[in-house]
């Protein structure tokens, strides 16, 4: 907390300092972002004697940009709540949470040559259809990296190559297994008109155990097609994931993701898409479940995240999207899901199972009420399968129909002063 208030006063008394040195830009931004939630079988089905649950959420942001010919610098800090969570409070009127104040990003970019530049510190990182890297926006905190960005852009081509290497203390190497001891990748795009081609090739790196130092690798590496003219969205991907690492059993796992839309009026669009993720199905040696890592879930497979953790045999997605964009303010979607498993799942006497797992229909609605302000409002309804009941171990016949309903005002002031 101290070292947070630090921060903060450090960037208000020492810019003006630098504004006044050079011809420099700050620009000072804050985001309050609060969600309203019914939840009535988000995630999983509820049983029938539950209680639907209602909820309000908050993230509060204070940023802060700088910028010159040679040097960017930005700084962000964020408090995340849920209404009524406090965990210090007294009969004397005294209220906070002593937990959600945190850093989401602090950064800082130094301009090498014309071409190239490095940027090191927390930041954010998404690339491409986001499948595997991706700022996850939906998550209050979203995901942000400790790492170093080196970024080299000429013409029609950018290369980025990020290295990160975690640790709990300087003098202690063991690491929490199922988080990133280091997350490091290369990604190359070329943008050519309407056609933009990109490839990837990132590095994972866990510990086996809690209580270890020995780190195994896999290797994750991914193509990325992309068209797009003003009456047709073309997008192709493919990635292959193994183990770099001679421990347990090899890794052999893919994911493909296939998306096209229309332009069918001046107003509405209309698309179609499959999505595949491996899955592991134990007749073989090799596991084939494929990990989508830090990628993205919320809204790619449904917004009511019945799939935000992939089964462990795989995930198929057939998607249809209509849009309709009433005027410049607001936008109007409803998406169609059908999900199956990628392979078969088995019962308790090994028999297959079928793999159809439910459906899902999201309705969508966001207008801009001015520039700094946006309005959502989302309607989620899921008709699972008895399939999907023994994917969530659920026993109980009597279940109630899952649904989800969400409003979410979000405000972004910003300023900008040049000196």
């Amino acid at each position: 907390m101290r070292l947070l208030k630090l921060l903060f006063f450090g960037e208000i008394f020492v810019l003006p300092i630098l504004l006044s040195a050079q011809t420099n830009k700050l620009q000072l931004s804050a985001e309050f972002r609060s969600r309203i939630i019914l939840d009535h079988g988000y995630q999983s089905p509820q049983m029938k004697n539950h209680s639907t649950t209602f909820y309000s959420t908050q993230r509060t942001r204070f940023n802060t940009l700088f910028i010159n010919t040679k040097i960017q610098t930005y700084l962000s800090i964020q408090d995340i709540r849920i209404w009524g969570d406090d965990d210090n409070f007294s009969s004397n009127g005294s209220y906070g949470n002593t937990q959600s104040l945190c850093l989401h990003q602090g950064w800082v970019k130094l301009t090498l040559m014309k071409s190239l530049s490095l940027k090191v510190g927390r930041q954010i990182f998404s690339y491409d259809d986001q499948r595997i890297l991706s700022a996850r926006n939906w998550n209050n905190y979203q995901v942000t990296y400790d790492a170093v960005l080196a970024e080299y852009k000429k013409n029609q081509h950018r290369v980025h190559l990020a290295f990160s290497y975690n640790a709990n203390h300087k003098s202690d190497q063991t690491y929490p297994a199922k988080l990133f001891k280091t997350y490091s990748f290369i990604h190359y795009k070329h943008n050519a008109d309407a056609l933009s081609l990109s490839g990837i090739a990132v590095i994972t790196g866990n510990t086996l155990t809690d209580t270890t130092e020995q780190v195994y690798y896999r290797a994750t590496y991914g193509a990325n097609m992309k068209y797009k003219n003003p009456q047709r969205n073309i997008r192709l991907s493919a990635y292959y994931q193994h183990k770099l690492n001679n421990h347990a059993n090899p890794l052999s796992a893919f994911c493909v993701s296939a998306y096209a839309a229309h332009k069918i009026t001046r107003k509405t669009i209309l698309g179609i898409g499959y999505d595949l993720i491996s899955g592991d199905n134990s007749s073989t040696s090799t596991n084939q479940q494929f990990d989508l890592l830090y990628g993205r879930r919320h809204g790619w497979y449904g917004y009511m995240d019945y799939f935000s953790t992939t089964p462990q045999q795989g995930l198929q997605d057939i998607l249809a999207r209509a849009t309709y964009n009433t005027d410049k303010k607001t936008n109007i979607s409803l998406h169609y899901h059908y999900f199956l498993l990628a392979t078969h799942m088995h019962n308790n006497i090994h028999k297959k199972i079928n793999k159809r797992l439910g459906q899902e229909l999201d309705f969508h609605l966001k207008y801009k009420i001015q520039d700094a302000t946006t309005l959502e409002f989302g309607y989620s309804l899921f008709s699972p399968t008895n399939t999907l009941k023994q994917l969530k171990t659920i026993h109980e016949e009597k279940i109630k129909t899952p649904h989800f309903c969400y409003i979410m005002c979000t405000i972004k002031p910003s300023i900008w002063i040049q000196h």
